[in-house]
This record gives C-alpha cells, structure tokens and sequence, in this order.
C-alpha cells in the first residue's frame, strides 16, 4: 500500500509530470517548467491531504466497529474507542505533515534533530501539553471515569462525553458542553459506580409533634414499595438538626447509580401529597 502511494506521488512530480503531459522537456522554456513543477507540488499535497484524510476516516471507523462487537459495548470501550481514535487522528496528521515539508525540500530528519538539541527548551513551552496527556493516560489506568458516566469535576456536573489524550468533554443538564484540559482536573466525583444514596431533610418549625412527624414519615416511606432503581427501601434516620425555633427530619434511601435524582422527585411527591392530607405546612 506504501509502495503504491509513493508511486502515485511520484506519477505527478515535476519530470513525470511533463512526460505524463507529453511535453518535449527539451523545447519547454524555464518558466513553464516552473509553473508545471508548483503545479506537482499542488497535487502532490492535494493528494497527500486526502490519502491522509481517507485512512483516519477508515482507521477510526474500524476501531469504532471493533470496541462495539456484540460483549464489548460498555462505557469502558466507547472511552477506549474515543481515545485511540484520537491517536490515529493526531499519527496519521503528523505523518501527512512530515510528507509535505518533504516536497517543500525540507528535511525532517533535521528538524527531529534540532527539536532533540533544543528538548529543554520545547519541553519547557510544551509542558502544559505533556501534563495534558500524562494525566490523560493516568485517567484511563485508574479508570476514573468512561464516556457516559455522570461525574463532577472542578465544580461542574454532567455527563462524560469523549474522554482525549488531552481534553475530557462535559455536557452538563442545561445542554452546555465543557472542555476540560487533562491536567487542569483535580477531584472526581463519579456518581455512576456502584450505588447512590437519595437524601432528604426535612425542616419542621418547633410547634409541631416531632413524634407524630417521625412516625408520620416512616408509615409513608413504608407504603413506597418498590421504584425503578431502587435497591434499599427509604428510611426516617431521625433528627440530624435542632434549634430553637425548628428541627429537620432526613430519610435515607439507597439506589442504583443514575435513579438517584429520580428516586428523590418521586419520595419529595409524596411527602408532599402526605403533608397536605395531614394538613401540615
């Protein structure tokens, strides 16, 4: 397949060009061999641009098809997928790159070896990049996080989207997507592993019974039954404040990971409809 591109590439250089035209490069003036050769050059990089674009497309596709095989589809290998597709797309641009600077009479070789000599220097310019794709790497290892979990990190919440050598992408609740630098992500919250606990407080004033709202609470907890995702049935744990002028009351449940929010809309519902049977504000 190389050997066939580099052919191709070679079919339209400068000399070949002209005998491809079917032009006597003897009686062909200066200027028109000039023009004929930035010709090429054109094409050659016109090619090199699609071959390039064409083989991380069918790349990508492929990884894309391998990690959703029938027992492979999980959170684990759409993050694995987004991330070596990733890295065809970035190897496959550098490659593409370094054949084009080649027709231009540039040499790589050199300027890999000045990029060597000068390591300090472009370390120190591209650190934040390394740090980026360290803590990228580390990511995946300990296995933090996978694209559709919900998780909070750095103060925002949302849903894992693509997880990249350098970016991790959020989409939070209202639609916006935050693209997060890899070595800026400090603590993760990941609220989509193993289990999630629903907690609700209750603020009662102190005129009211704390007896009558302690068993009130938990003759209703026991009529929920049972609700999607719910693993634990709810709770009354009892007083958790107290002041002067009210106390709180919360109740506890426990669910699987993502039936944690509405698990509380449904439990606050009937309490609700509850308060308004017993004529409690």
């Amino acid at each position: 397949m190389i050997q066939g591109v580099t052919s191709l590439l070679q079919l339209f250089s400068g000399s070949d060009l002209i005998g491809f035209l079917n032009i006597d490069a003897a009686q062909t003036s200066p200027m028109l061999k000039a023009v004929i050769g930035v010709a090429a050059i054109i094409i050659q990089c016109v090619l090199i641009v699609g071959i390039a674009l064409i083989l991380s497309f069918l790349l990508r596709k492929a990884i894309g098809k391998f990690f959703r095989l029938p027992g492979r589809v999980s959170a684990k290998s759409e993050t694995l997928s987004s991330v070596f597709s990733n890295f065809v797309k970035y190897g496959i641009g550098f490659l593409a790159v370094c054949e084009i600077l080649t027709l231009f009479g540039v040499a790589v070789e050199s300027i890999l070896a000045v990029a060597g000599i000068g390591s300090v220097a472009i370390g120190f310019g591209a650190q934040t990049i390394v740090k980026d794709v360290l803590t990228g790497v580390f990511i995946l290892l300990e296995n933090q996080y996978n694209v559709g979990e919900i998780v909070r990190i750095n103060g925002l919440s949302g849903v894992i989207e693509s997880v990249g050598i350098r970016t991790t992408k959020i989409r939070d609740n209202n639609g916006n997507l935050h693209i997060l630098p890899n070595s800026t992500i400090g603590a993760v919250t990941n609220i989509s592993r193993d289990y999630q606990r629903p907690i609700i407080t209750l603020e009662f004033g102190a005129t009211h019974s704390v007896d009558n709202i302690l068993n009130m609470l938990s003759d209703e907890m026991s009529k929920v039954g049972s609700l999607p995702g719910l693993t634990k049935p709810p709770e009354v744990q009892g007083l958790v404040a107290l002041s002067p002028a009210s106390f709180k009351v919360q109740i506890e449940a426990e669910c699987e990971s993502n039936y944690c929010w509405p698990i509380e809309r449904e439990l606050r519902r009937r309490i609700k409809l509850r308060f308004e049977k017993e004529n409690i504000s």
